[in-house]
């Protein structure tokens, strides 16, 4: 193959790639709950004041995992 055929190749691949990908996100339906769900605890105006920004800060369920490593009473170092 000369490098003209290969690079014509790899030119229309991307194109066939690129075409695929506008036909799937235009002409074929969402599934009904693809959306990312925001759950505010209480209704917030937009001029925030700090009563309204404690309210938030401390009503939003945390469910980051806990990694810090904890002493489990052997002989073992707890690297901090």
């Amino acid at each position: 193959m000369k490098k003209k055929d290969i690079i014509t190749i790899i030119i229309s691949v991307v194109i066939i790639v690129i075409i695929i990908g506008l036909v799937y996100r235009y002409l074929i339906p969402p599934s009904s709950n693809t959306g990312v769900q925001v759950e505010v605890p209480h209704p917030v105006v937009p001029t925030f004041d700090q009563e309204q920004l404690n309210t938030l800060k401390n009503d939003v369920k945390d469910y980051s995992q806990d990694l810090t490593p904890k002493d489990t009473g052997g002989n073992n170092q707890i690297i901090q």
